[in-house]
């Protein structure tokens, strides 16, 4: 059946657009505004949505989407799992004194995962961690960290870089869905988000992030779902999967004063909670997240003029057991979530195109550089 990337608004108040991210509809949820939401959806799934009272606007058919923007060009500027380990590889040979490439475990189809530490001082108490890739169709959100570790240690002998590493450690952890990215490289399968889990039911994947054990499974809706072959499912249990269970001990190892995880895509910054609409409720907390989140968004924007738009996570939609929820509630450290480019389907959505990785890159330096700040000198002007 063919599948196409629709716009959806409400025609009437028996229609709202909160119906379709709060309901267990099965949908695959790509953007959110205020006035619309952007879906990829079967013919089917696109008829029952216009009878339910839903403006259904066909912006691509998802083929045509596919041959637009997931060009050979396009896949060439991006790592695959085994370049990325090669450097990772090298980057660590290339600066022994300051950086160690970790194996944190293996993915279900047994791939490595990989996290790259940077610092002077091995097990010290100011620690930072940057995460990539936690859905497959994502591949910018691997590019970014890895970037990030690149400068890092091209950068190690000059401030305020050498001053981080002098104080502190920074972890990188680039593709932490490799899986799913190798199967995003596969004919036909470049907008698979999960992981590879193979399910009781006969279908594939995990949505890692909603496995992690912060309020997991107390959500039953679009966008963390209970239903396995859905794009978001939770999982059997909190943890079921290796991957998160890779983080999660990192985490409890390392016990990082901070977390940024990368995402694609829609331009924000966004932070606690996902679960629920109503704020962190110290009112300490989140003032500091808040005012993180505005400053990373403006400092982006001051690079290339991009706007990203920093607000709380369930102000996009709704989700339980994702990354900075749990590392949030579990560690109380400041957790971010950054979705980068593009701001829309139609500017190639999960298929940014190679060329704007760089820029991408430089934009959100600063705002990466910003968090680092925040959490190794804190308290610091």
């Amino acid at each position: 059946m063919a599948a196409l990337i629709a716009r959806v608004t409400s025609t009437t108040p028996e229609a709202p657009l909160a119906r379709l991210l709060t309901a267990p509809l099965g949908l695959d949820v790509w953007e959110v505004t205020p006035d619309h939401v952007v879906l990829q959806v079967e013919e089917a799934q696109a008829g029952r949505l216009e009878a339910m009272g839903y403006g259904v606007e066909q912006l691509r058919m998802t083929e045509a989407y596919l041959s637009t923007f997931a060009t050979g060009t396009a896949e060439s500027g991006y790592h695959t799992a085994a370049t990325l380990e090669q450097d990772l590889r090298r980057l660590a040979e290339a600066h022994p004194d300051i950086a160690e490439l970790h194996g944190i475990g293996r993915s279900v189809e047994g791939r490595p995962l990989w996290a790259l530490r940077i610092g002077e001082r091995r097990g010290s108490d100011r620690t930072v961690a940057f995460l990539g890739c936690h859905h497959a169709r994502e591949w910018i959100s691997v590019e970014v960290p890895y970037r990030l570790a690149e400068h890092l240690l091209e950068h190690s002998s000059a401030d305020p870089v050498q001053r981080w590493l002098q104080q502190g450690e920074i972890w990188v952890v680039p593709m932490v869905n490799p899986d799913g990215h190798e199967h995003t490289r596969t004919p036909g399968n470049r907008l698979w988000r999960k992981n590879r889990r193979r399910n009781r039911d006969g279908s594939v994947g995990v949505d890692p992030n909603r496995n992690y054990g912060y309020m997991w499974g107390t959500l039953d809706i679009s966008t963390s779902s209970h239903v396995p072959s859905d794009q978001t499912y939770v999982g059997p249990r909190a943890f079921s999967e290796p991957e998160t269970r890779a983080v999660r001990d990192l985490v409890a190892r390392r016990l990082f004063g901070g977390v940024l995880t990368y995402h694609s895509y829609s331009q924000l910054v966004l932070y606690p909670w996902g679960y629920i609409s109503r704020p962190v409720r110290d009112e300490a907390d989140l003032h500091a997240v808040r005012d993180l989140a505005e400053e990373m968004a403006r400092l982006v924007k001051g690079v290339h003029g991009n706007s990203y738009t920093p607000q709380q996570s369930s102000q996009l939609y709704p989700t339980a057991g994702d990354t900075t929820d749990w590392t949030y509630g579990e560690y109380a450290v400041p957790s971010i979530t950054v979705e980068l480019r593009p701001a829309s389907a139609l500017d190639g959505g999960f298929i940014l195109p190679a060329e704007q990785i760089e820029p991408c890159w430089e934009e959100n330096r600063p705002a990466a550089f910003e968090f680092v700040r925040r959490v190794l000198e804190p308290g610091e002007s």
